[in-house]
């Protein structure tokens, strides 16, 4: 049985449509990363749109809801509209961008530059890991 994808809001804005849509049909493709789906929360920000959103995850589902986090998210990235997705396409290697691969290297330039920041990333490394998975197109 395939995880439910809910978007909480009556009207879900462009990024929590599309983050939902994402999700789900990466839930979809490919069943087996259902077992990603533990506990967390994940703030996606969207800066250059002024649009964040809030993924909810458990063991039932996704929960995508329009605004911020509270308190606090587990992890909470923050990037351009192009450059998250970018992170979705990228190759992944143990839930990270691969550095062995051109798209990898070029999402952890990205990082490295401030472009893309991703906050948590060190409190709660396994997170950001099994979401970055969940997201990956590939």
């Amino acid at each position: 049985m395939t995880p439910e994808v809910v978007l909480a809001d009556a009207e879900p804005n462009g990024l929590a449509r599309m983050l939902a849509g994402l999700l789900e049909a990466n839930l979809d493709r490919r069943p087996g990363r259902a077992a990603l789906l533990r506990p967390a929360v994940v703030e996606v920000d969207a800066a250059d749109a002024g649009v964040v959103v809030t993924v909810r995850l458990d063991g039932r589902g996704v929960r995508v809801s329009n605004g911020a986090a509270a308190p606090r998210p587990d992890v909470r990235v923050r990037a351009s509209g192009h450059d998250l997705l970018a992170l979705s396409a990228a190759p992944l290697r143990f839930g990270f961008p691969d550095p062995l691969r051109r798209e990898g290297r070029a999402v952890l330039g990205l990082i490295v530059s401030g472009k893309v920041r991703v906050s948590g990333m060190v409190r709660h490394p396994v997170v950001l890991s099994r979401f970055s998975r969940l997201l990956s197109a590939r």
